[in-house]
C-alpha cells in the first residue's frame, strides 16, 4: 500500500483545474509522500519523466520538501535518510548537466518556498565566476533596474523580500551574496527597506551580507534616522556574534552623523488576537486580526520549541467581513484560544529568546507582524533565566498551594484529552524512539521504552504545557491551573506515571509507532493469546487458544465482554465476591449442553486471576490499544454491565471524572468517536482505578 502512495496522488492531479485545486491536491498528498523513501523515489522518477516540469508538479514537489524539512525538523524516523535520496538525485542530475536554466529556476524556487536553501547542483553553473575576487570586480547590472523589473511597484515589505530571495535562490552563491551587500548600498528607499529582512534571513551568509551593506551605507552618510532605528531594533534579534559586530559598526557611525528623516512606523489597530495550544512538535499558531484605514489584514505567527518565531506574514482581506470569514475558517480547522495583547509580548519575547539560543533569527516576516502588532521594540527573554513555571504562573499561584492542592491538579490532566482536541497531537516519532522500538518484541517492553524515551523529554513536556497553561490562563475556570502545576512537577521531578496525561501520550505515542510500523507486531494482542498460571489450582486446565469463544457460540456473551466485565469487577471501587458478579453476568444467558456451564465459569475464574495480576503489575489495559473496533465495542459493553453492580460502583464512591469516564464508556458502543477517545485515555484511568482498589 505505501508503495502506492505516489499513484494514487497522481491518480487524483488535477490537470488544468485552477490554482487552488493544485494547492489543495499538493498539500493532502505532500505529507504522505515526504514520509516515505519509495514514494519520494517515485517522485523524483516521475519529474525525469516530464522534464518540463509543469507548474502542477512543480508545486508538489515544493510541498514535499517543505513537509520533509518539517519531518527533520521534528527528527522524524528516516527523515534524513529521505534528504539523502534527495541529495543523490540532485548530484546525478548535476554531474551529467540535466538540468537547464528555465528547470533550474523552478527547482530553486521550489526550494525557497519550501524554506530550504537551494544546492548548488541546481544553481546556475558558479563558473562564471570562480570566486569572491573575480565577483567583486564584475560589472554589476544597475540594480535599481534589475529590482524594477522583478518586485512590482505595488509590492512591498515581506512580499518584496520572498520575490527577490526566489529570484537570487538559483544565483551561484557568491553572487547572491553580492548582490544584497551592492542592493543595500545604492541607498534607494525601497531596496533598503527590503534589507532589512536579509538580516532576519535564515541564511548566516545573507545576514552577513545585509549587514555589510548597512555598514556601507552608513559609512556613505546614507542611513536616515528610521531607518537607524529600525538597525538598532535589529541587532536584538540577530543570533551571530560576526553579522552583529559589522552591524554595530554601521549604527555607530550613523549615530555619529545624528541623522534625520525616515519613515516613521505605521500605526494599526488590533481588534482580535487568538492562539493554538501547542501540538505534540512543540508547534503553535497565533492569528490577529488587525486594520490601518481601510486595509485589513491576519497576521499569523508559528512558534515551535527549540525554534522560536519560526515563521510570520499577513494575509491580506478585503473587508472586515471577508477578514472575519477567513478567521473563522481557520479556527474551525484549529481550536483557538482569546488572549490580551500582554499575552502576546510575553510569548513572542520568550520565543525569540528560545530561537537565538538555537542561533536562529525569528522569521524574515516578523518585521511586518511586528509592526502591524506594535510590537517592533519587543526584546529577547533569556529563557535560562527563569523557569518555565514562571511563563505560566507568573503570580505565582501554585506556591500558594498545598501538595496534596497540586497533586489533585496534576490527576485531572487526565480529562485533558475530552477537553482539548489538540492532545491527539501528543506524541513522540522522532528517530531515536523509533530505533529503539524496532529493537523490542512485547507490547510491554515497547511501553517501556516509550516511558524512558519521555523521561530524556521532561524540557519538552513542560515548555509545551507552561505555554498552555500561559495561554488558558486568560479564559474561564481554572484549567490553567492544571498544566501550570503539571509543568511545575515536570521541573521538579515527579513521577511521569504519576502525571495522567503520560499514560495518553504513551497510548498515542504506541498508536502512532504501529501504525507506521516502528513496532513488531505477529497480530493483536489479547487474553486469548496469553497462557494462563497454572496455580489458579491443579483441577483447572489451562484455557486452550479460542476455547472461550466457541463455547460462547449461540449466547449474547463473547471473550471481550468478559474481559471487560472482569476489568470493571476488579478495579471498581469497593470489592464484591463472585455471588455478587456472576449472577448479573449470566443472566438471561442459556449455554446447549450442562457440561459447557462448569468450563466457561472456570475460564472465567483464569481470565479474572490473569487481569487481576496485571492490576497488581500496573499493566492493566495496556491491551486495549491493539483491538479492534467490534472488539472493543464489546469489551467497553462487558464493563458497563459490571458498573451497574450499585455494590461494586457506588455512585457516592466516585469522582466527577470517574464519573465522566463511565459516561463515555456506556456510550462508547454506540459511538465510535467516542471509542477513539477512550483507546488512548483508559490505560491510565484503568491504573489509577486499580491502584486504588489495590490499595483500598
Amino acid at each position: 500500500m505505501r508503495q502506492n502512495i505516489l499513484q494514487a496522488c497522481i491518480a487524483e492531479r488535477p490537470g488544468q483545474g485552477g490554482d487552488h485545486l493544485v494547492y489543495r491536491w499538493a498539500d493532502f498528498w505532500a505529507p504522505r509522500i515526504a514520509s516515505n523513501r519509495h514514494a519520494v523515489s517515485g517522485l523524483l522518477a516521475l519529474m525525469d519523466d516530464e522534464p518540463d516540469l509543469p507548474d502542477d508538479l512543480l508545486a508538489l514537489f515544493s510541498a514535499v520538501l517543505a513537509a520533509m524539512r518539517m519531518n527533520r525538523e521534528n527528527r522524524e524516523a528516516d527523515a534524513q535518510n529521505i534528504f539523502v535520496v534527495l541529495d543523490g538525485w540532485v548530484e546525478v542530475k548535476a554531474a551529467s548537466h540535466s538540468f537547464d536554466n528555465r528547470q533550474k529556476v523552478g527547482l530553486c524556487r521550489a526550494f525557497i518556498e519550501a524554506g530550504l536553501e537551494p544546492p548548488d547542483g541546481i544553481r546556475f553553473s558558479p563558473d562564471v565566476a570562480a570566486d569572491d575576487a573575480d565577483i567583486a570586480i564584475m560589472d554589476m547590472p544597475d540594480i535599481a533596474a534589475l529590482m524594477r523589473d522583478l518586485i512590482p511597484d505595488n509590492v512591498t515589505g515581506y512580499p518584496a523580500y520572498m520575490i527577490l530571495r526566489e529570484a537570487i535562490g538559483s544565483m551561484p552563491r557568491p553572487a547572491a551574496v553580492f548582490l544584497v551587500t551592492q542592493m543595500v548600498t545604492q541607498g534607494i528607499p525601497k531596496l533598503v527597506s527590503v534589507g532589512r529582512f536579509f538580516l532576519l534571513d535564515p541564511v548566516g551568509e545573507m545576514r552577513t551580507a545585509a549587514a555589510l551593506g548597512f555598514a556601507d551605507l552608513a559609512q556613505a552618510g546614507g542611513v536616515d534616522a528610521g531607518v537607524l532605528s529600525d538597525l538598532i531594533q535589529l541587532r536584538k534579534w540577530i543570533p551571530d556574534p560576526d553579522t552583529k559586530a559589522i552591524l554595530d559598526r554601521g549604527i555607530k557611525e550613523a549615530l555619529r552623523r545624528e541623522p534625520s528623516g525616515g519613515s516613521v512606523p505605521r500605526s494599526w489597530t488590533l481588534h482580535r488576537l487568538v492562539s493554538s495550544l501547542p501540538d505534540g512538535t512543540g508547534s503553535q499558531s497565533i492569528l490577529a486580526s488587525v486594520s490601518m484605514g481601510s486595509q485589513k489584514c491576519i497576521a499569523a505567527l508559528l512558534l515551535k520549541t527549540g525554534h522560536g518565531i519560526k515563521d510570520a506574514y499577513a494575509i491580506p482581506c478585503s473587508s472586515a467581513s471577508d477578514q472575519r470569514r477567513t478567521l473563522a475558517e481557520i479556527e474551525e480547522s484549529m481550536p483557538m484560544h482569546d488572549v490580551p495583547a500582554d499575552y502576546l509580548s510575553a510569548a513572542l519575547a520568550a520565543a525569540m529568546g528560545e530561537g537565538l539560543a538555537a542561533d536562529l533569527p525569528p522569521a524574515p516576516g516578523f518585521l511586518d507582524v511586528a509592526e502591524m502588532l506594535g510590537l517592533r521594540d519587543i526584546a529577547p527573554y533569556d529563557i535560562s533565566a527563569g523557569s518555565m513555571t514562571d511563563i505560566a504562573d507568573p503570580d505565582a499561584r501554585l506556591a500558594g498551594l498545598s501538595a496534596a492542592k497540586r497533586g489533585q491538579l496534576i490527576n485531572r490532566s487526565i480529562s485533558w484529552v475530552r477537553d482539548h482536541e489538540i492532545s491527539s497531537s501528543w506524541f513522540v516519532s522522532d528517530a531515536e524512539l523509533s530505533s529503539a522500538l524496532e529493537e523490542v518484541r512485547t507490547e510491554r517492553q515497547a511501553t517501556q521504552a516509550v516511558w524512558a524515551h519521555l523521561e530524556t523529554q521532561r524540557g519538552f513536556w513542560s515548555s509545551l504545557f507552561a505555554r498552555s497553561a500561559a495561554i488558558l490562563r486568560h479564559g474561564d475556570g481554572d484549567a490553567w491551573l492544571e498544566f501550570a502545576a503539571v509543568a511545575n512537577g515536570l521541573d521538579t521531578g515527579r513521577a511521569l506515571k504519576k502525571i495522567p496525561i503520560f499514560e495518553m501520550i504513551v497510548a498515542l505515542t504506541l498508536d502512532v509507532a504501529e501504525q507506521g510500523d516502528g513496532l513488531h507486531s505477529g497480530g493483536e494482542s489479547s487474553l486469548d493469546d496469553l497462557e494462563t498460571d497454572d496455580d489458579m489450582g491443579p483441577d483447572i486446565a489451562p484455557e486452550s487458544k479460542g476455547e472461550l469463544e466457541r463455547l460462547l457460540r449461540k449466547t449474547l456473551l463473547s471473550p471481550d465482554l468478559i474481559d471487560g466485565y472482569l476489568t470493571a469487577v476488579i478495579v471498581a471501587p469497593r470489592f464484591v465476591t463472585p455471588t455478587d458478579w456472576l449472577p448479573p453476568l449470566f443472566d438471561g444467558i442459556a449455554f446447549p449442553g450442562g457440561n459447557k456451564v462448569q468450563r466457561v465459569l472456570d475460564i472465567i475464574m483464569l481470565r479474572y486471576g490473569v487481569i487481576q495480576d496485571s492490576a497488581f503489575d500496573g499493566d492493566i489495559g495496556s491491551g486495549l490499544r491493539t483491538r479492534v473496533a467490534e472488539r472493543f465495542k464489546d469489551w467497553l459493553a462487558g464493563f458497563a454491565l459490571a458498573s451497574t453492580i450499585s455494590a461494586a460502583w457506588p455512585k457516592r464512591g466516585l469522582s466527577k471524572d470517574d464519573q465522566k469516564i463511565l459516561k463515555l464508556i456506556r456510550e462508547g458502543g454506540q459511538d465510535d468517536n467516542v471509542q477513539s477517545t477512550l483507546k488512548p485515555l483508559l490505560p491510565g484511568w484503568l491504573a489509577g482505578m486499580a491502584a486504588r482498589a489495590v490499595d483500598g
